[in-house]
């Protein structure tokens, strides 16, 4: 009897343990970060390299999140005369999968343009640097929201509007991101973008069953506040 008990104890602890590594290995897809000072690492990270610009900047910390580098003018003055020099862009090492929904509090001030990215791969530039190469940007910026898709065609970067919300949002002010990409019962891949209490979505089946996901700053002064993947 005693050879049972502890046969039976042996399965119920292979199976707790199983049970724990598979709610574990699910967890490990999630994230919830503010940007606050202390409350994030860039461990967690990868900084990457636009393929239409020589250089590769990061994001400076503030006392309520981080901005994407720039030099100390107005925004107007960069984004008139600065809005392809400031280009900061990073993406969370633990990829995420379709049927999440990724997000970030986000605002600008001026006109453009943070942004959530995703990417199903990233590329090397000559230098080793983390690249992009096919990717989405879900643009937030005064007009409205934006989708691009880019790639690279016959060695260079190639981009076109993919879906597109025509909406006011005003400077300076917080909005929470969302971007959801999913599948619909017909197998059918679409991604559905909500912000500022708006809605749209589109079909595209070019998307990607998981990947890297995160954020970029850009054209202007851009501030960012959390990130969330769930």
């Amino acid at each position: 009897m005693n050879g049972k008990r502890d046969g039976i104890k042996k399965v119920l602890l292979a199976g707790l343990l199983t049970a724990i590594c598979l709610s574990s290995a699910s967890a490990a897809t999630k994230a919830e970060m503010s940007f606050a000072p202390g409350a994030w690492s860039t461990n967690d990270w990868i900084l990457v390299k636009s393929p239409r610009f020589n250089y590769m900047h990061g994001f400076v910390q503030k006392e309520d999140g981080i901005e994407n580098e720039c030099p100390p003018v107005s925004g107007e003055e960069i984004f008139k005369k600065h809005c392809r020099e400031v280009y900061s862009a990073m993406v969370l090492k633990e990829r995420a999968e379709i049927g999440q929904t990724v997000s970030s509090t986000m605002s600008f001030d001026w006109s453009m343009a943070p942004l959530i990215v995703l990417a199903e791969k990233l590329d090397r530039s000559e230098s080793g640097e983390p690249t992009f190469g096919e990717h989405w940007e879900i643009v937030l910026y005064d007009e409205g929201l934006n989708v691009w898709h880019h790639s690279i065609k016959d060695g260079k970067p190639f981009w076109y509007l993919a879906a597109y919300l025509k909406v006011p949002f005003a400077r300076n002010t917080r909005y929470d991101l969302k971007v959801r990409v999913s599948k619909t019962r017909k197998g059918v891949k679409e991604m559905v973008v909500t912000c500022g209490g708006h809605e749209f979505g589109y079909v595209d089946n070019d998307l990607p069953d998981s990947f890297y996901a995160g954020i970029i700053g850009c054209e202007g002064r851009n501030r960012f506040y959390d990130f969330k993947m769930k």
